[in-house]
């Protein structure tokens, strides 16, 4: 795959599902189903091209599940590097005529057999490296095994490549061990998981953060549910508070965040830009009910009414 202008950010995906979700028809009329592409990797894809960059996608798909995948993505423009596997891709059906969603059924993410884990391994390696800035997102289950993130961290620490994490728990312990990070971006809710955070104030939060800095993320950025993001950028730390829109979904906001961190960083943007613009496109992702999806002109909107102010000079 050749990289012709730079303007790229490489994205490891190791979950790609098929979504098949059953809507309400439309004043009362018959039922809607509809097929999308997902995992964290694609959503934090689909942002990128509404922020205006051409993300390089790689992850594993395989059989029919996995062709529907391929095809779905392409139209959405996003180029991808796929890694054929035996296994089907995972499938999820869920039901939101009522509003929430049901899980209908689901199949399980089949790990990768040790050929594929080196294709897919190689063949991001090779991207990241030609597009210079990359996004290494976590798996829910264990699809690719845990060391390969430190692999990624010990070969990344070596280059020039800059690296957005989206990460938490073994696989952001595993990548620290030998790597570091440019941007990690967690929330508050995967750091209580990990036992780092020890309830919802401030004061814990922060901590967390200085933590993680020590442990070689240079810069790091807590999303905190309906309280304002903090992040330590650059030596400093900052608090930034979106505008309060009521969520039609507010499941994405995160990994759509993590979209406009790696675009800000990928651009050179301070610390207060990165984070009005990271804030701004979380924010217009729950406005939707696709995740990962968003207008451009709302996001650099939104991002204009981001507040953000520096709370300290230094962790401690």
């Amino acid at each position: 795959m050749s990289i012709e202008d730079g303007r790229t950010v490489s994205v490891f995906a190791p979950f790609l599902s098929l979504t098949v979700t059953i809507e309400a028809g439309r004043e009362g009329g018959a039922d809607e189903i509809h097929l999308h592409p997902g995992g964290q990797g694609f959503w934090i894809s689909r942002m990128l091209t509404h922020l205006g960059e051409r993300p390089l996608l790689c992850g594993p798909v395989g059989g029919e599940s996995g062709r529907v995948i391929r095809a779905l993505i392409d139209e959405w423009g996003i180029e991808i590097s796929p890694v054929a596997i035996p296994a089907p891709s995972p499938t999820t059906i869920q039901d939101r005529r009522l509003g929430d969603r049901i899980e209908v059924a689901a199949t399980d993410a089949p790990s990768l057999p040790r050929h594929e884990l080196d294709d897919a391994y190689g063949r991001f390696l090779d991207l990241a490296l030609s597009s210079r800035v990359c996004v290494i997102t976590g798996q829910g289950t264990e699809v690719v095994p845990t060391d390969t993130y430190r692999r990624f961290g010990h070969d990344f620490a070596s280059s020039d490549v800059g690296v957005v994490g989206d990460l938490h728990g073994p696989e952001l312990a595993a990548f620290l061990e030998e790597g570091r990070l440019d941007v990690l971006k967690v929330s508050d809710e995967d750091l209580a998981q990990d036992g780092l955070l020890d309830g919802d104030g401030e004061t814990e939060a922060l901590s967390a953060i200085h933590h993680l800095a020590e442990r070689g993320a240079r810069n790091v950025v807590i999303s905190r549910a309906n309280n304002p993001v903090l992040a330590f950028m650059d030596g400093t730390t900052y608090r930034a508070s979106p505008p309060e829109l009521e969520p039609a979904d507010s499941r994405g906001a995160g990994d759509s965040m993590t979209a406009g961190l790696a675009a800000a960083f990928r651009r050179g943007l301070g610390p207060e830009e990165s984070l009005r613009l990271a804030c701004g496109a979380g924010a217009a992702n729950v406005t939707r009910h696709g995740l990962g999806s968003a207008s451009g002109d709302l996001i650099a909107k939104l991002a204009e009414r981001v507040e953000v102010e520096a709370v300290s000079s230094a962790p401690g």
